[in-house]
């Protein structure tokens, strides 16, 4: 029921925001089945954040690519950032519309996020 009102909530977020590209770094388990959990992008702008993404093409095209759970690659989205939670804290999550680039991650690919997020993210996330 949770899950139900968040999407409810993200869905009217998105309607009423206009879909904006931005570049970052995405990781996901890839070991969990697609339609449990989401994977993790971390703007390219804004190196502290953590966005959720919940998306079957980027889910997808990210196990292509990846070569291990939460293996930090680049991408280009095309969606809408909404918020969940309450004024005093609260989660950042994309709705994607569209996976514009996904490819493995290169020297000077959003030089502010460090190799070693993708181990925070890991333990974040819990066992795969």
């Amino acid at each position: 029921m949770r899950r139900l009102g968040l999407l409810a909530g993200l869905v009217l977020a998105a309607a009423c925001h206009r879909a904006g590209d931005v570049s970052g770094l995405y990781a996901d388990a890839f070991t969990k089945p697609s339609w449990e959990g989401a994977g993790t992008f971390i703007p390219c702008d804004q190196p502290k954040a953590l966005w959720r993404a919940s998306d079957s093409a980027l889910t997808a095209a990210y196990r292509r690519t990846a070569t291990r759970p939460y293996e930090l690659v680049f991408v280009r989205l095309r969606g809408v950032q909404a918020d969940s939670g309450s004024v005093y804290g609260g989660a950042h999550h994309i709705l994607v519309h569209n996976v514009l680039e996904l490819r493995t991650r290169r020297p000077g690919d959003c030089p502010a996020v460090p190799d070693s997020v993708a181990r925070i993210i890991g333990a974040r996330a819990g066992p795969s």
